[in-house]
């Protein structure tokens, strides 16, 4: 009898350290490319990256935070993004200043340095709802369409940052479309 109560606490011992194994199963799926992006001039539908600001004049910016000049642009987010249908899909946009952030606070984009450069002048970008567009944080959402191509309009203009002097004033501005 003895034995068989020394035998039982061992054999309850023995099955505490019990291991068993098993199979995870992973599935996804690689997308072969991102969605193709098209900078668009609304008024004539041509595509390309040059939007045409215009040639304001100096005394068309009487204080800083004066804007003048600009254009309407669009980008095009085509459809074939294999977004869903039953799904809500919106978009967002970073613009980001190449020559860097203008303005006291570094939210316009700077205008390319050089000689026979304007000065105290910077691109504003405005959005669908006409808020600014900050350099380097995203844009208002833009419904996009599960099936065709969708263009998220925006506007350019030219804004003083100080008093303006005459001269080119182009800039280099990049995009981040973020779909959601």
């Amino acid at each position: 009898m003895k034995t068989l109560l020394i035998a039982l606490p061992l054999l309850l011992v023995g099955t505490s350290a019990f291991a068993t194994t098993g199979t995870i199963n992973f599935s996804g799926q690689i997308n072969g490319s991102t969605c193709s992006v098209e900078v668009v001039n609304p008024d004539s539908g041509a595509v390309g990256n040059l939007v045409q600001m215009g040639a304001p004049l100096v005394g068309d910016f009487p204080t800083v935070g004066s804007e003048a000049g600009g254009r309407s642009f669009a980008l095009r987010v085509k459809g074939e993004c294999g977004l869903s249908a039953e799904d809500p899909n919106y978009a967002t946009v970073k613009f980001g200043g190449i020559q860097g952030g203008a303005g006291a606070d570094q939210s316009l984009f700077g205008i390319k340095p050089g000689a026979g450069t304007a000065k105290g002048v910077a691109v504003a970008i405005r959005d669908r709802t006409g808020n600014q567009v900050k350099n380097g944080e995203a844009s208002a959402q833009y419904p996009l369409n599960a099936t065709g191509a969708s263009d998220l309009h925006f506007t350019a203009v030219y804004k003083s940052t100080a008093v303006v002097t005459a001269g080119s004033a182009d800039a280099d501005v990049a995009f981040l479309v973020s779909v959601n």
